[in-house]
């Protein structure tokens, strides 16, 4: 998604309405590949008398990634505000800037930015995912309603002292 700013760069000062759609690529965090749809970006931009411009909105999207818990497909509505100020002529190179030459200002590592700020920490197919589940036919009943964390580190440390 691209930003005519040539209007707002012949009167500063003047805010100009804008809407869109911005794909992102898939991301991987933390080795984990998480699916981004299109975003839906919206809000204003305005030129200062520098020739910067300032671009304040929000973004709408949907993440997709294996659930933390239990390894389905899970997903995420993701939404973040942004403000931010676009430098005429900066270092496109530069992560700390957003740069920009020309008439036209690229909205896509902005919104790839604040997508990916917005993701959630973990991500789960419903908010009470049991997670794997294996099931030993000679382990006694477990209670239902019960979490028991390190159930798994109880079955290694019983089948330590067997052998």
């Amino acid at each position: 998604m691209e930003l005519d700013v040539s209007t707002a760069l012949s009167q500063p000062g003047q805010e100009f309405p804008f809407s869109g759609t911005q794909a992102i690529a898939d991301q991987e965090i933390y080795g984990t590949i998480v699916k981004i749809d299109d975003c839906e970006v919206s809000g204003t931009f305005m030129a200062d008398d520098s020739g910067n411009i300032n671009v304040k909105g929000q973004l709408r999207t949907t993440a997709h990634a294996p659930c933390a818990n239990c390894l389905k497909e899970a997903s995420a509505v993701v939404e973040n505000d942004f403000v931010e100020d676009f430098q005429r002529n900066g270092d496109p190179e530069d992560d700390e800037i957003f740069a920009y030459e020309g008439h036209t200002v690229s909205m896509s590592k902005l919104v790839m930015s604040y997508a990916v700020m917005a993701l959630p920490i973990r991500f789960l197919c419903r908010e009470d995912c049991p997670g794997l589940t294996y099931k030993d036919p000679d382990a006694a009943p477990v209670e239902t309603g019960k979490q028991y964390p390190f159930a798994g580190l109880r079955q290694l440390l019983d089948q330590m002292e067997e052998v």
